[in-house]
């Protein structure tokens, strides 16, 4: 910049002054050149990278942080040295920048559908930070409120329970209502029933651990089973690639008590309530930015959001299990279907706990 000042300050009238300036521009134009070659950092002669840069691709760099994010949540074999797996992941980057930079040389990236896509993926990441960031903001619960879960909880904790079932799956169809399953007092009541509307059906053992499944659900079964120990119950699921929800009708068969208990157990409450809290802070969110779309979106007619009303889980000729999170109960964990058994329904899906107790 000050070599730019001096000429534009200079006499244009002496031109003998000029000539040594203009000289001394070409020379520093050329070693600009000459260093600007030098640091280079594409092509043969480039600059070896250091530090944490560990590759270069087309002048640009990739880093081992990348490298790092490149390996998250994949697991590594136990056989496999870490550098060579950080190796394989970096050499996934360079291929994929450079079908990327393929895609862009053919101008894929300026036709709609892509666009569409891209808009889409930035939205989400977009969302997933907000979560991130809402959740790093929840506190972990304290030790007074682990000690009132574990005391308000005894089935998940001192008299956890293990239920060994006896079970029928079937897609529920649209006339479940007219089909009588309240008048059903056993499970071949339900199988008639099943069978005789034509519906397709499987029926396996199965169990159900106290522990994976959500504190109001098996509160609401505890409660169903108190008043009748023979008691059907069913539930509705829809899992991954279901084509409708699928109604699963249990019989318990067998109720053990297995104590969970100990520093495990704590870790598992705090874990839990700490989700819990997560859950109703990002609700909270959720709910708030709803509140606010309601004054900046208008609809045109006929594309005005419908809200649905949940339809309230009923037992088989008995109380409803009707408790605030049956509806949002997650599915519990099942036993796998019987050998030989054939049937155009999902298999059962084991429900994951919503904590994962330590150790």
């Amino acid at each position: 910049m000050s070599t730019i000042s001096t000429i534009q300050g200079g006499q244009t009238n002496q031109s003998s002054s000029l000539q040594p300036r203009l000289r001394g521009l070409m020379l520093l134009g050329a070693a600009a050149i000459l260093l600007a070659a030098c640091g280079d950092k594409s092509g043969p002669n480039a600059e070896k990278p250091t530090g944490q840069v560990v590759a270069r691709l087309n002048g640009e760099d990739i880093t081992a942080l990348e490298v790092n994010a490149e390996l998250q949540g994949t697991q590594i074999p136990p056989n496999m040295p870490r550098r060579e797996a950080e190796k394989q992941a970096l050499a996934n980057i360079i291929e994929r920048r450079m079908l990327m930079q393929s895609a862009k040389d053919r101008k894929l990236n300026e036709k709609p559908q892509f666009q569409l896509l891209q808009r889409r993926t930035d939205e989400q990441l977009h969302v997933q930070a907000l979560a991130a960031d809402v959740a790093a903001k929840v506190p972990q619960p304290s030790r007074q409120e682990i000690d009132k879960f574990i005391d308000d909880n005894p089935f998940l904790f001192r008299e956890r329970k293990f239920f060994v079932l006896d079970q029928i799956q079937f897609l529920r169809p649209a006339n479940i209502g007219t089909l009588g399953f309240e008048t059903a007092k056993t499970m071949s009541a339900v199988e008639s029933i099943l069978s005789a509307a034509n519906i397709q059906f499987r029926r396996q053992p199965a169990s159900l651990d106290s522990l994976g499944a959500n504190p109001d659900f098996i509160r609401e079964i505890t409660k169903v089973l108190e008043k009748n120990p023979n008691e059907l119950f069913m539930f509705a699921n829809q899992p991954q690639g279901a084509p409708a929800p699928v109604m699963v009708v249990n019989e318990v068969k067998e109720t053990r008590i297995i104590p969970f208990t100990g520093e495990k157990a704590r870790t598992y409450a705090s874990n839990f309530l700490r989700n819990q809290n997560v859950q109703k802070a990002l609700q909270a969110e959720r709910e708030a930015q709803r509140k606010l779309a309601k004054d900046k979106v208008t609809f045109q007619a006929g594309w005005e959001p419908t809200v649905a009303k949940p339809a309230p889980a009923k037992a088989l000729a008995g109380t409803a299990p009707s408790g605030p999170g049956t509806a949002a109960a997650p599915m519990p964990a099942l036993a796998p279907a019987a050998p030989g058994a054939e049937s155009s329904l999902p298999a059962p899906a084991d429900a994951a706990p919503t904590p994962a107790p330590a150790g």
